[in-house]
């Protein structure tokens, strides 16, 4: 096994960590982990994400269900426009981009185009964490219409970001959780986790025929490692400052996105 394989599944612990205790973040690495450790093409790494994501967020729920720590009815509300963008996003949009075209002389692969998106929604959810570390919760969800809108419309955004770049969505679900319907924060991490799981899954069907392309030893290994640092994150979850967590967590996104971005935009210059 290759020095960097061992590297990889390393950091596949941090991947479980970041979900156990923030219940977002997870989806954040693995992309970049399969994409530049791995060497996996960007169109099947999203797919990788999704696996390795959706069971990791799934195996995490089954506590907090049994603990009726999830809002199942916000959950309800927020999967119906979320899985909807998931399916339409995975059939149809990414499907739309072109192999590769041409700006000016400079030729534009679709890998480039999925890496560049995806370090654009690492800088922004970067800076919403570190923006938002002290959150202040709003009135408690009632199901007004207001309350209502403001889940599927959330739940559309995440629904598109799970499609197109294999992002859970959790840095947006959370704060908006918290934020917007005043679920207080460790409900609100359940939740996320709970919804991801379900949209990862849903995504990852609504692209079955990339299964074929999958190293299963590389995507089953790393998976069942992401569940040790899963175990680990939620022991430590009501121990640990979770504001300062998630700013220190915030600037070192912010670090991989701009080296993710500074790369692919240097790759497709040369070429």
């Amino acid at each position: 096994m290759e020095l960097i394989f061992i590297a990889g599944f390393i950091l596949a612990v941090l991947v479980g960590l970041s979900m156990g205790l923030m219940g977002s973040g997870g989806s954040i690495l693995t992309l970049p982990i399969f994409v530049y450790i791995f060497h996996i093409e960007p169109q099947y790494a999203l797919d990788y994400s999704l696996f390795s994501i959706g069971i990791l967020a799934l195996v995490g729920s089954i506590s907090p269900l049994k603990k009726r720590e999830i809002d199942l009815k916000t959950t309800a509300i927020f999967l119906f426009p979320s899985l909807i963008s998931v399916y339409l996003t995975k059939r149809y949009l990414l499907v739309a981009i072109p192999e590769s075209f041409h700006l000016g002389e400079i030729a534009i692969s679709r890998n480039h185009i999925i890496m560049l998106l995806f370090s654009i929604v690492i800088l922004i959810s970067a800076t919403a964490m570190v923006r938002r570390r002290k959150q202040v919760q709003h009135d408690r969800f009632r199901g007004g219409i207001g309350q209502i809108f403001n889940i599927v419309l959330v739940g559309l955004l995440v629904g598109i970001m799970t499609g197109l770049v294999g992002a859970g969505g959790g840095f947006i679900i959370v704060p908006a959780l918290v934020l917007l319907l005043g679920i207080p924060l460790k409900q609100a991490i359940a939740t996320s986790l709970f919804i991801i799981g379900l949209n990862a899954s849903f995504g990852l069907i609504a692209n079955y025929q990339f299964l074929e392309h999958m190293n299963w030893f590389i995507l089953v290994t790393f998976t069942l490692i992401t569940l040790i640092g899963l175990q680990i994150g939620s022991k430590w979850k009501d121990k640990l400052d979770a504001a300062k967590l998630k700013g220190i967590f915030g600037y070192f996104l912010i670090s991989i996105g701009i080296l993710i971005f500074a790369f692919e935009f240097i790759q497709f210059v040369n070429h």
